[in-house]
């Protein structure tokens, strides 16, 4: 009768390399400890939000760059904002106008094609037939809410700043007042920027409603803007020197364009980093469509 027991020179049977490790990690894998089970939990949660974030941060801090409307009550800026936006994204007739008691900004988009910086693309590029979005950000024409409009000039999201005015200029000291504070505080931002004549910071004065009887031309509202901020600048300038005098006087002198004397020319602002142009146009001719454009192009 043959034995069962194992012969002595028999080669005893040993697990396989690695088993005693294969078989303890499948054993920590079925059977983790608290600590591993609470840091597992926590990628499985944290990991969706990290890919979130990753994904929509950029898409969330764009900011589309902004035009401002600024101007005194009753110039059109609603009607000439709503206008705009209306024929470029929708093709239905303007609103009615309303007086803006508080900021309002609509987007609105022009062709890529219009863009400064499209001159150097050749005609058959893709990107020339998409169309660029931007913000018109209509404000307050009151006295007493014109602060809104100044405070936001400074944004580094201004592309470009629109005085509306109406052409039958009525209040001609009101409305050479608030232009002058408009360009004071362009001029302040581009001297803060470092701005040059290549980058300066643009001034659109828009002389609405020509198309009344009583409307003025926009050259014949060029000068007499011009020769009443001359006179501002010169009584500023005297009211500065007075409180100098008095020994209370600011270390800032706020001079309206190079050293405050002389006639004042809208030209002469370039110098300073500002460009103004002066463009007259109706709403209801619906012709501030192209000229918008081409400014805010031009911006672009």
């Amino acid at each position: 009768m043959e034995s069962s027991l194992p012969s002595p020179d028999a080669t005893p049977l040993l697990p396989p390399p690695g088993g005693a490790d294969l078989s303890s990690l499948m054993a920590s894998f079925f059977n983790p400890s608290l600590p591993v089970l609470i840091v597992t939990v926590i990628v499985i949660f944290l990991t969706p939000l990290l890919i979130h974030t990753l994904i929509f941060r950029s898409r969330a801090a764009t900011t589309l760059p902004t035009f401002l409307l600024v101007g005194p009550v009753g110039g059109g800026k609603t009607s000439l904002m709503t206008a705009f936006e209306s024929e470029t994204e929708s093709g239905k007739p303007p609103p009615d106008t309303r007086t803006s008691q508080s900021p309002l900004s609509l987007e609105c988009s022009i062709s890529a094609a219009i863009a400064g910086t499209s001159k150097y693309r050749s005609a058959n590029d893709p990107s020339m037939k998409s169309y660029l979005k931007f913000l018109l950000s209509d404000t307050p024409g009151h006295g007493k809410l014109r602060h809104l409009a100044l405070s936001q000039i400074s944004s580094p999201v201004i592309r470009g700043v629109i005085f509306v005015l109406d052409s039958s200029l009525t209040d001609i000291r009101g409305t050479a007042e608030y232009l002058y504070d408009v360009l004071l505080a362009m001029q302040k931002v581009a001297s803060a920027s470092g701005a040059t004549s290549s980058q300066p910071k643009r001034l659109l004065i828009a002389c609405n409603k020509s198309d009344v009887f009583t409307a003025l031309p926009a050259g014949k509202i060029q000068k007499l803007l011009e020769e009443e901020i001359t006179k501002m600048r010169v009584s500023r300038s005297k009211g500065i020197l007075d409180v100098e005098d008095d020994g209370e006087g600011n270390e800032e002198k706020e001079w309206l364009g190079e050293g405050g004397e002389g006639p004042f020319e809208f030209k002469a602002m370039e110098e300073v980093g500002v460009e103004v142009e002066v463009k007259g146009g109706s709403v209801e001719k619906k012709d501030w469509k192209e000229k918008l454009s081409a400014f805010i192009g031009g911006c672009l």
